[in-house]
């Protein structure tokens, strides 16, 4: 071989490795992701927490300072306030001249005595009350032995001794027992002090002072579309719970509103309700899955499919959104993986 065939052979030869070289570079730095797969177009699915969080305005009335009566003249012989400030419906916090008196609301004023056969707005609001309170009795409208027993019951568990609970005469109620409040719970302080003299039904010789604060918290409306479940309202930082009928009634966040900055703030002299926003969610968080738009087929509604990775249609109900991505429960035990984009898959969502 002559040096010009010499040197063409190699240069043949390098040419041949390097292209060998180039194929075995392409190949090793294709990365896995464009690979072929059987996987393509499937997504996995994982479980996220979902408290469904919501702003709600709800509606603030405002409680003027007042006071509550005492319905009996005579010395306060026992004195307890209560060490939380707040007095409620079926306690004890006074006695008059030895005689306990019961903290009692009712719904309609204790203005009279009641009797067996005794009608009227009064005896129901009894009967209601006493029942609100674990004691049972007649729901009848008239004044009757349950009514009375109920009634019995109630103020012997707060007369401390058996000759004290003696003072409920046979079938009949005494309103110089029942100290009548106009809340089931009241902030207040207490205005009379052991050894005190006070007027019966006299403004000048009360039991309590109610505070100036908050009567009720009540949404204006519940929103479309949540989550059902127990939840609560964050008031002042703090959590408190809802119902179901919109309405906060826990003590502690009237409490909480009536000091909070963004309702002072809102609230203006005089104003009977107030507007404010609070953030509104489930109290325990549920599990929820995260699948694009294009994964959910035959939606009705909130209702629809998604459709696992071996073609099998699972019911799925839309729970809300999270960037950009659609938020789902799935009925049952969810699929290890379903189609990303199922087209027109069949679905039964009823």
């Amino acid at each position: 071989m002559n040096g010009v065939g010499f040197v063409a052979a190699c240069m043949a030869a390098c040419l041949a490795a390097g292209m060998g070289l180039a194929v075995g570079l392409e190949r090793t730095m294709t990365p896995p992701s464009l690979s072929d797969s059987s996987d393509a177009g499937n997504l996995a699915l994982g479980s996220e927490e979902f408290d469904d969080v919501r702003s709600l305005n709800v509606d603030v009335t405002a409680s003027p300072a007042g006071g509550v009566a005492f319905p009996v003249s005579g010395r306060v012989t026992f004195a307890s306030c209560p060490a939380d400030g707040v007095v409620r419906s079926g306690s004890r916090e006074y006695g008059v001249d030895g005689t306990p008196l019961v903290s009692l609301h009712t719904d309609t004023p204790l203005y009279r005595d009641l009797a067996y056969g005794d009608k009227g707005d009064d005896v129901t609001a009894l009967q209601n009350e006493l029942a609100a309170l674990g004691y049972g009795g007649s729901r009848s409208g008239v004044f009757d032995w349950a009514t009375w027993d109920a009634w019995r019951r109630l103020y012997a568990a707060n007369a401390g001794t058996a000759t004290a609970a003696a003072r409920v005469q046979q079938g009949a109620f005494s309103r110089a027992l029942a100290v009548w409040l106009p809340a089931q719970t009241m902030s207040v302080s207490c205005a009379a002090s052991l050894g005190s003299t006070v007027t019966g039904d006299s403004t000048d010789s009360l039991a309590f002072r109610s505070l100036a604060g908050v009567a009720s918290v009540k949404a204006a409306s519940l929103p479309d579309g949540r989550i059902q479940g127990d939840r609560v309202v964050e008031i002042n930082g703090r959590d408190y719970p809802i119902g179901d009928d919109g309405i906060v009634s826990d003590t502690a966040a009237l409490q909480a509103m009536a000091g909070w900055s963004t309702y002072t703030g809102a609230h203006k002299d005089g104003e009977d309700v107030t507007s404010v926003t609070v953030t509104y969610k489930l109290k325990k968080p549920i599990g929820v899955y995260s699948v694009p738009a294009s994964a959910l087929t035959g939606l009705k509604g909130s209702d629809g499919c998604v459709v696992a990775t071996d073609g099998t249609s699972v019911k799925a109900h839309v729970a809300g959104s999270s960037l950009g991505r659609t938020l789902v429960t799935i009925d049952g035990k969810a699929p290890a993986s379903i189609k990303a984009d199922p087209g027109q898959a069949v679905c039964d969502a009823r």
